[in-house]
């Protein structure tokens, strides 16, 4: 995996020149509270994180909360865990390493959705994972369940148990890639689907298996560590808000991809990093544990991938025909057809595509006979978008033709 999902210092500056909002208190905060705030080591941009951090921390112990800190390059995983026990509010600010992503097909829980931290207190705030400056904790490692089969990185610095925050904490991801949805900064913009899913997949160990009750994400929410604190009993919804970046175009409510019960807020911009606020939980939530009235988000959009309903040949068959078409049924209307190939081995056969918009089959007709028992490996690529730019997970299967 590549060292990426780091911030440009520009948009970085933007975030660390917003002052903690503290709004002014209508009760009583809930206490005693206890804020963590986490830095994983992000090269250069790190000094920029722990100054930020650090005005967060002031302000905070300003309305009378605690501060546990765990800055790298002392952010090791030992470490952050103790500070996060029994916290109320666990602010993270560095490397993201979500899911879906370019770089592997698969969830990786121990590595996605989680921390990027520190491997030891001797490197600096340098974050290269190839170098094993930094390591990537991912919810597996949150949640304690490492096993054998996991990376050796995560296994030799991601154990130690679960992290411990109080219960009904509020996670904050501050400036993290793949947490509010987009895409890492400067890359091509997540798609709505792709967004829906990268929300969903980071926030579902905080609001489920870790116990939490609420989750923003962004790149400006400062504030909503202010108003948790100023206003308990205001809704998370509320909250989300009263901190709305001045950018966002759009907002959009959907029920949560992965926990029941549950909604994910999605906002999107005109410019990069477009997907780059958010929040995940019961809106109607409050800090102190109630619940209140909220506003929810009126935008409509696509946000569901298209999908194969159907495929000839099916996967492993035996005995094809030679003369066989290959004709694959999608979930709705797509496009970028070329995206569905056949291979012999790691030869491209040649073959015309036809589209059917009636049924929603793409049809794929070799310009020649099948060769007699030989093994063809059929490959539909994320290049297959729907109209909303969508794209297919990606996938193939063999078949397999008589002789």
């Amino acid at each position: 995996m590549p060292a990426f999902r780091l911030l440009a210092a520009a948009v970085l500056a933007a975030v660390f020149a917003a002052p903690l909002a503290a709004p002014t208190p209508t009760r009583a905060a809930v206490t005693p509270i206890k804020i963590a705030l986490i830095v994983g080591p992000m090269g250069s941009n790190t000094a920029w994180n722990r100054q930020h951090a650090d005005e967060i921390a002031q302000e905070a112990t300003s309305m009378g909360a605690t501060v546990a800190k765990a800055y790298s390059p002392n952010a090791t995983y030992a470490k952050v865990r103790a500070a996060v026990a029994g916290a109320n509010i666990v602010v993270y600010l560095g490397h993201g390493s979500g899911y879906p992503n370019p770089y592997h097909a698969s969830l990786l829980a121990d590595r996605n959705d989680g921390w990027g931290l520190n491997t030891t207190t001797t490197n600096g705030d340098q974050d290269s994972w190839a170098n094993h400056t930094l390591v990537y904790c991912g919810e597996k490692a949150l949640q304690g369940q490492l096993t054998s089969t996991d990376g050796a990185d995560q296994r030799k610095y991601c154990g130690g148990g679960a992290i411990a925050p109080a219960p009904g904490f509020v996670m904050v991801y501050i400036g993290s890639c793949y947490t509010a949805g987009g895409n890492e900064d400067g890359s091509a913009m997540a798609t709505n689907s792709d967004a829906y899913a990268h929300l969903a997949y980071y926030s579902r160990p905080m609001i489920s298996a870790l116990g939490g009750s609420g989750y923003f994400a962004g790149h400006h929410v400062t504030g909503v560590i202010g108003d948790l604190l100023a206003n308990p009993d205001r809704s998370y919804g509320d909250i989300f808000w009263d901190n709305l970046p001045w950018d966002v175009n759009a907002s959009y409510d959907l029920p949560h991809k992965l926990v029941a019960g549950t909604r994910e807020w999605i906002t999107k911009e005109s410019g990069n990093p477009y997907w780059t606020y958010a929040f995940a939980g019961d809106p109607a939530r409050t800090f102190n544990g109630g619940t209140s009235t909220f506003t929810a988000p009126t935008g409509t959009g696509d946000f569901i991938a298209p999908s194969i309903k159907s495929r000839a040949p099916a996967p492993s068959k035996t005995g094809v025909s030679r003369s066989t078409n290959v004709v694959v049924t999608f979930s709705e209307p797509v496009n970028g057809f070329a995206g569905l190939s056949l291979w012999r081995g790691t030869t491209k056969v040649s073959a015309t595509l036809t589209w059917n918009q009636a049924t929603r089959t793409l049809t794929l007709n070799p310009n020649s006979n099948l060769a007699a028992g030989v093994t063809y490996t059929v490959k539909a690529s994320s290049a297959i978008k729907d109209g909303a730019g969508n794209r297919l997970k990606a996938t193939k299967w063999t078949f397999k033709t008589a002789y």
